[in-house]
């Protein structure tokens, strides 16, 4: 049964979850952070699909499997024993947000 979603994530709480959970590329240990990195935009692509995805009632295991592909296929990075788990954190966090924001 799909959740019921239908609050919104901001942009800064959506890019701070998807900087503090997923970055497959590992910049925001970098000087500055994500503020100070081109990939914050093409970031921001990914963490909006889940959270559509997600308020469209798609299964956060489709979500999960988007972001490992995108590492995997899209960025081409190679598959590592933490892929799948930020994928994880990553949609949970978000999911987590989405039915926290829906029963203020």
């Amino acid at each position: 049964m799909a959740m019921p979603f239908s609050a919104s994530i901001g942009q800064l709480a959506l890019r701070t979850i998807g900087w503090s959970e997923w970055d497959p590329i590992g910049l925001n240990g970098s000087e500055g952070g994500w503020r100070f990195s081109d990939a914050a935009n093409e970031y921001d692509r990914y963490m909006l699909r889940v959270l559509e995805g997600l308020q469209d009632g798609e299964p956060e295991a489709s979500m999960i499997e988007y972001l490992v592909g995108i590492e995997v296929h899209h960025m081409g990075l190679n598959l590592t024993s933490d892929t799948r788990a930020r994928a994880e954190a990553t949609v949970a966090a978000i999911g987590e947000r989405l039915r926290g924001d829906q029963v203020r």
